[in-house]
């Protein structure tokens, strides 16, 4: 089917754009001609196609995003409307792509106008399940591939199990996403009926990632069947359930979700209205969680409060959801018709609820089939509740279920999976790992005598290796690699810190507080903008100042179709009066830049909310920050717990003293049940920390600490032959 007939395909799916079908697929075939005809010409230079390219593009961006563009306007919102995520992203990433040409001169190479028409391609594939033709996918790179091809044994036999639950024990580098995105698309080839997919992964950033490759692969594939997928967070989940579910009961279910900075200024306020009865502490563990609090008083206190201002905390969303499901038949009833099969990654790191919900959720859809990823080895996120415990009382409520284990790793050379191979860990299971990376590869140990001199032969050992975005220096804790970060700036090597981060900077807050007011009026940040920028404090006396009359604006626009989440940011980054230096600016135009991978206020906040790596530039520092600008190269320094997930060439992991890692203190007595779990995270934590690494892994520690007192080396490293 060629293009044209795509599009018409696509298009006459709804009768609201009937008037224009032909005229406008007229005009994208003609695009579609033109770029192909500069891109395949053999006898000029990319100078040269660059050139035809531009001027096509500026033709292209006047009919499709000027006054008189429909169509990428049209596919955008008619999905958008049905609520699929993907077509609204592409669809607002052609417009973009050309909004850079046009706007931005950027310099037009091969990358660029693949990317611009990969966007297309992908846009109407999405659009209408029909694969381009032959010549389409060879001009834009695409291979289509089998399902199954790539597979190695041991992920094939977890793919093609056809058992209703499965766990699947993945170590690290082994293809975990790999065997994930081919689960699903097996899911779906082999069901007689519509597959209903939710997959939950533990942080945003590795939802969208999933989410990403799996539409990727399956447009390789060429899966045609019809199926609804979802990705994210267990949180974002549950919030979209349970306003879903309040829609089509005709109801609205405006809550708005606060993140800590909220919690702790609002514990603070009824601090102050209990007349310091209890602590500002105590006030936001019962705001984050009113089922861990059993004082009645401060649970009635802080309810009212959240019912006042309509505002649900994280934990909240949880315990709301699970009370639908133990007490709401007609939300059993509905829920039931939403899901069929629910993958679940990083299962190591779910706590006790999300295994309570996960079983509930069993009970309500009797023939749901579950799909559980996780490495207990790399549970290092304890303090949130997560463990291998949970994740074994949960296997061992569900009945029959079949288990598998991934050890083949791709990511670490045989040297580094030998020197993981010998840690012990007494709480769960201890699959070697089996390399079959064909880089040699090299553990290294360095004994130096001050922190300062560990810090210079980092720091040297790191420019030796040539390009800085290979290398990362991991540290327990941020606090021990302060002298190389004053290391770092004072020779203006550009890097980024991940980690550490608590508070929100105050004009982030302002510019959250505005989302939720034109999102749903929310009275708490009404309050809040109103102190801030001295107007009313209640709604109806905001909305009678002048900046309240502007904000009224920006909501009516915000209700116009064409209007997308992009665009209110960039209202609400104009609305505010600023003054705060380079810093702030910056921020305003990083979080215009992020807006546009949310389709939502409400994606926005919630991901706010919960992915703090995400947003990290938007906190307070407790770290010296880069000196030198942060563009192109750069080095990673980073805690242990903002690296899980990523990998890195070469990987330094300084500070490797008994003192700093684990601690002596938590180490003695290791027949102590509290001091033996301490150990195993904190052997958790290396084990995570070494196999980020490709090539070669650097650990290094100072015989004197900071103070001149003598340290001796960590016991983790013990078994490190050399």
């Amino acid at each position: 089917m060629r293009l044209i007939e795509r599009i018409i395909v696509f298009l006459s799916k709804d009768t609201l754009f009937q008037d224009t079908i032909q005229m406008e697929a007229e005009r994208v075939q003609y695009y579609y001609d033109e770029l192909k005809r500069y891109y395949l010409k053999t006898d000029s230079d990319w100078a040269d196609k660059a050139k035809s390219y531009r001027t096509i593009a500026h033709r292209f961006y006047n009919e499709y995003t000027g006054l008189d563009g429909r169509l990428c306007d049209a596919m955008r919102e008619f999905y958008k409307w049905n609520t699929q995520k993907e077509v609204s992203g592409l669809a607002f990433k052609l417009k973009d792509e050309l909004n850079n040409i046009v706007h931005n001169n950027v310099e037009i190479d091969k990358k660029r106008l693949t990317l611009f028409y990969d966007a297309l391609v992908r846009l109407i594939y999405v659009a209408t399940k029909v694969m381009p033709d032959d010549a389409t996918l060879d001009f834009i790179g695409y291979k289509p591939a089998g399902a199954l091809a790539d597979l190695n044994d041991q992920q094939k036999d977890a793919v093609l199990c056809p058992d209703r639950v499965i766990y699947v024990s993945a170590g690290p580098g082994t293809g975990k996403t790999h065997l994930l995105i081919n689960k699903l698309l097996w899911y779906i080839n082999v069901s007689n009926v519509k597959e209903r997919i939710v997959a939950l992964s533990f942080t945003n950033t590795a939802a969208n990632e999933l989410g990403d490759k799996f539409r990727k692969k399956a447009f390789e594939t060429q899966l045609s069947k019809e199926y609804d997928f979802y990705n994210g967070t267990i949180h974002a989940f549950c919030f979209k359930m349970m306003k879903s579910y309040y829609a089509v009961n005709g109801r609205e279910f405006n809550y708005i979700i606060i993140d800590d900075s909220d919690i702790n200024d609002l514990a603070d306020e009824i601090r102050v209205q209990l007349v310091n009865t209890y602590t500002a502490d105590e006030i936001a563990e019962c705001l984050r969680s009113y089922l861990k609090t059993k004082n009645p008083a401060l649970r009635a206190a802080v309810s009212d409060i959240k019912k006042r201002y309509n505002i649900i905390s994280i934990e909240d969303i949880l315990n709301r959801f699970l009370e639908y499901l133990n007490e709401d038949d007609a939300f059993r009833l509905w829920i039931s018709s939403q899901i069929t099969t629910l993958v679940i990654d990083e299962a190591q790191d779910l706590n006790e609820m999300n295994y309570t919900i996960f079983s509930r959720l069993m009970e309500v859809i009797p023939n749901m089939k579950l799909f559980l990823v996780g490495d207990p080895k790399q549970n290092i996120f304890g303090f949130n509740g997560g463990s291998y415990e949970n994740l074994n009382n949960f296997l061992s409520g569900v009945g029959e279920y079949s288990e598998k284990t991934l050890t083949n790793t791709y990511r670490c050379p045989q040297v580094v999976a030998d020197y993981v191979n010998t840690f012990q860990f007494t709480d769960c299971p201890n699959p070697p790992l089996v390399s079959l990376s064909d880089v040699s590869g090299s553990v290294n140990l360095k004994v130096l005598h001050s922190p300062e001199s560990e810090a210079s032969f980092v720091l040297n050992k790191i420019r030796s290796q040539g390009n800085l975005r290979k290398s990362a220096v991991l540290c327990r804790n941020l606090r021990y690699l302060g002298i190389f970060i004053n290391l770092l700036n004072f020779n203006h090597i550009p890097y980024k810190v991940f980690g550490g981060r608590k508070v929100v900077k105050p004009h982030v807050k302002i510019f959250n507080h505005f989302m939720r007011i034109i999102e749903s009026d929310n009275r708490y940040s009404i309050k809040r903008i109103g102190q801030i920028f001295r107007v009313g404090v209640t709604e109806e006396s905001f909305y009678k100042s002048d900046l309240g009359e502007r904000v009224k604006e920006i909501k009516f626009r915000a209700n116009n179709p064409d209007m997308n989440f992009a665009d209110i940011a960039a209202a609400v980054v104009d609305l505010i009066d600023y003054q705060g230096g380079d810093e702030v600016t910056d921020d305003y135009a990083k979080l215009l830049e992020i807006s546009k991978q949310y389709s939502s206020i409400e994606d926005y906040l919630l991901a706010f909310a919960t992915d703090k790596d995400t947003f990290g530039d938007f906190y307070q520092k407790d770290y010296v920050e880069c000196v030198t600008p942060v563009s192109g190269d750069f080095l990673t320094v980073t805690t242990i717990h903002s690296a899980k997930g990523l990998e890195w060439d070469n990987v330094f992991i300084m500070g490797m003293s008994d003192e700093n890692f684990p601690n002596p203190y938590f180490a003695r007595d290791l027949d102590k049940q509290g001091k033996r779990k301490y150990f195993n995270d904190s052997l958790k934590l290396m084990y995570v920390a070494a196999t980020r690494t490709k090539e070669h892994l650097f650990l290094t520690y100072s015989e004197d600490n900071s103070y001149g007192y003598s340290q001796t080396p960590s016991r983790f490293l013990r078994t490190l032959k050399m």
